[in-house]
């Protein structure tokens, strides 16, 4: 279910242009799938979550099954990405925690 107010990402618009650099058509539907449904609050009823155990306000969202967005939440309703890629290279990712 959405909020009613929209987030806006503010942080980590450099690393998803990067990453989108040598991403396939289907990862990145996958990737703006999961932005928007942040954006619209609803990424907790429509994706896997997991949290980051070592920083409270950031966690990870499984886009596929091997291809993880690492997101911030920020005051005054932005949100940032810290990373986009697999499940090994995410640190602090611990999916046995979920």
């Amino acid at each position: 279910m959405a909020t009613g107010r929209k987030r806006r990402l503010n942080v980590g618009v450099a690393c998803l242009e990067k990453w989108t650099q040598t991403a396939n058509q289907a990862d990145k539907n996958a990737v703006y799938d999961v932005l928007f449904a942040v954006s619209d609050g609803s990424v907790f009823h429509s994706h896997k979550v997991f949290d980051d155990v070592k920083r409270p306000g950031e966690f990870f969202v499984l886009a596929r099954e091997d291809l993880v967005v690492k997101i911030g939440i920020f005051p005054f309703n932005n949100f940032g990405i810290s990373y986009i890629g697999s499940v090994d290279g995410a640190s602090d990712l611990d999916l046995d925690a979920a």
